[in-house]
């Protein structure tokens, strides 16, 4: 007598980790940052996903999100290990330690603290109604 088959995991397969990145920059916003800080030695190991993450936060579509939001990169030489500090408008502090975080992890959880405060806010506003536009021709006069 043969067990049943019994399917695990998913049906449909993922799309792959740029396109995971490429799903989480999207949803980058900057708004409620007031400064962000970058910090991390070229010379030590596992730096390459704050690398890769600086490079995304300095897109230009992300940087017009919040214009006086400061990024701030700093280079040191002490072997310290690789961090991102975040300044919110509200006064908060966020620290990640990037060392043993992947870029898609490090997205995400910046999307979970920090543009997700900028949904929350824009979806307690009032809706503002659309005026219908017309289209204005030249007058005969």
């Amino acid at each position: 007598m043969a067990l049943p088959y019994r399917v695990s995991g998913t049906l449909t397969k993922s799309a792959g980790l740029a396109a995971a990145i490429a799903k989480q920059s999207k949803i980058l916003s900057f708004k409620p940052a007031k400064k962000i800080e970058f910090s991390f030695d070229p010379f030590r190991e596992r730096t390459v996903s704050l690398r890769c993450i600086l490079s995304l936060f300095n897109q230009e579509r992300v940087r017009d999100t919040n214009p006086n939001c400061a990024v701030k990169t700093t280079v040191v030489c002490d072997r310290s290990e690789p961090t991102i500090n975040i300044t919110l408008a509200s006064g908060h502090k966020i620290l990640f330690k990037t060392q043993y975080l992947e870029t898609v992890e490090i997205l995400k959880k910046f999307n979970e603290l920090v543009s997700s405060q900028v949904e929350a806010a824009e979806s307690s506003s009032t809706p503002v109604k659309g005026t219908k536009t017309t289209k204005q021709g030249k007058r005969r006069t």
